[in-house]
């Protein structure tokens, strides 16, 4: 026996054709999403381990905040992105893809990056940079991204660019090989303005690394986070999650990143997705419910499954998180060995809801709550969770609250999850930077003039 939820709409994970989406949960309390494809027939996806939890999220969804500039929508989700007038939540976090070279050959890559070398030239990133002023203001952060961005020359230039045009905020998305082994490179960064990495972690042993990155690079993590910690340059360790790989060291990274609180600042945890490359083995697709439940139970009692709360930009199921505070714990907020505690023991929903603030990044949210309560957060640790969604996990009412965002030359700002986005084949839907003339990322032009120009009313 299973119980009706509520409708979406969603892709077939075949020819990305927008279906009609039932979810319900299973008699084992699991929420699946069920459609039919009538070319490809029916699918099922598992989207959450446990429907009390799931109800219980979904109704902490914070007020949305709908963004300031947007374009007609044109057609169906997830095509004709940009952000459209359809989208209900502003970005908060936008990326600029500098490359899609890259050094390593990863199992795992969203954006089946390689060594052909035709990235955006300096002019149009700073084009980019423009879409992002114009679409959410110089306040926020920029991430840049790739590929591998270290593998442009003149990354310190198109930091510098950023903080020129009056950015604060500029994170760098690497993989650390060539932080690691380039004594200074950082320091240059550093003085470009770079203001923290976001370094892909996926776990402490050797094996992990063979598994998601193609072979053992953990000596090189270990080697990046002590040049952050030389160069005053802080850390947010991003760990890439699969079922039977590495989600059993869920646990291990966290004392990991408390131990090292002075530069680590913060735990992004993302479950892997199968848009672009994905090799690996993986015996079940992993969800951020699967991930909450995890991290509470490999805590050692630091975190329970209720600590981990919407962080409000984004639709409940795709961005979670809490901040542990490093310090003596306040009257009645249990002590825990380990020397830190979770502010949700501190804060009520109610006192969470009425103290947020749309302008707080995905990270701090907590942080910034508490500090105006005067309480000390500094080595505290943000831990984010972070759901993508693909072909087989899309759901359109999610899309259209995404706040992650992709900026073009053009003008663009593209959700997440649809610019990645790829069918069952590996063919794009959006061709990196929108370059109609790039065909290294397999994009599959007839699938997008059959939906830009079809006849679905895109609704």
């Amino acid at each position: 026996m299973t119980e009706h939820l509520h409708d979406t709409l969603a892709l077939c994970p075949e020819c990305l054709k927008t279906l009609k989406a039932d979810v319900r949960a299973t008699e084992d309390k699991a929420v699946w999403m069920y459609r039919t494809c009538p070319d490809h027939g029916e699918f099922a996806t598992r989207i959450w381990p446990d429907v009390d939890h799931y109800r219980w999220l979904t109704a902490q969804a914070m007020p949305k905040t709908a963004p300031c500039n947007t374009i007609p929508a044109t057609a169906p989700c997830p095509f004709g992105c940009g952000t459209c007038s359809r989208h209900e939540r502003r970005g908060t976090l936008l990326e600029i893809e500098c490359t899609w070279m890259c050094n390593l050959k990863c199992p795992v890559c969203f954006m089946s990056a390689d060594t052909e070398e035709h990235d955006p030239t300096i002019e149009e990133i700073g084009a980019m940079y423009d879409v992002i002023a114009d679409a959410v203001g110089t306040d926020g952060a920029v991430q840049l991204t790739g590929g591998e961005p270290t593998c442009r020359k003149d990354l310190p230039e198109i930091i510098r660019m950023g903080r020129e045009k009056g950015f604060w905020g500029i994170e760098l998305n690497t993989n650390g090989l060539v932080i690691a082994s380039r004594p200074g490179y950082l320091e240059k960064l550093r003085d470009a303005g770079v203001t923290g990495l976001f370094l892909s972690f996926d776990g402490l042993t050797g094996d992990v690394y063979e598994a998601t990155c193609g072979r053992d690079i953990l000596d090189v993590k270990l080697r990046c986070v002590e040049r952050c910690r030389e160069a005053g340059v802080q850390v947010v360790l991003c760990m890439t999650i699969l079922a039977g790989v590495n989600d059993d060291q869920l646990g291990d990274v966290l004392r990991f990143a408390q131990e090292n609180s002075d530069v680590v600042a913060g735990l992004a945890l993302q479950p892997a997705f199968t848009s672009g490359r994905f090799n690996a083995r993986q015996a079940q697709g992993m969800t951020a419910g699967d991930t909450i439940f995890k991290l509470a139970e490999q805590s050692q009692g630091l975190i329970d499954v209720e600590d981990i709360w919407p962080l409000g930009c984004s639709n409940p199921l795709c961005d979670t998180g809490v901040f542990l505070v490093k310090g003596p714990a306040p009257a009645g907020v249990p002590e825990h060995e380990s020397g830190f505690w979770p502010a949700t023991k501190y804060l009520t929903t109610d006192e969470y809801h009425e103290a947020y603030s749309p302008d707080s990044p995905q990270g701090s949210v907590f942080l910034d709550i508490l500090a105006k309560k005067g309480v000390y957060v500094a080595d505290g640790l943000s831990i984010v969770i972070m759901d993508y969604m693909d072909a087989y996990t899309m759901d359109i009412q999610r899309l259209r609250e995404c706040s992650m965002m992709v900026t073009v030359p053009s003008g663009l700002a593209i959700p997440f999850c649809s610019y990645h986005l790829t069918d069952a084949k590996g063919c794009r839907v959006y061709p990196p930077w929108m370059k109609e003339e790039l065909r290294g990322g397999k994009v599959d032009n007839d699938l997008v003039v059959k939906y830009l120009l079809g006849g679905d009313d895109g609704k």
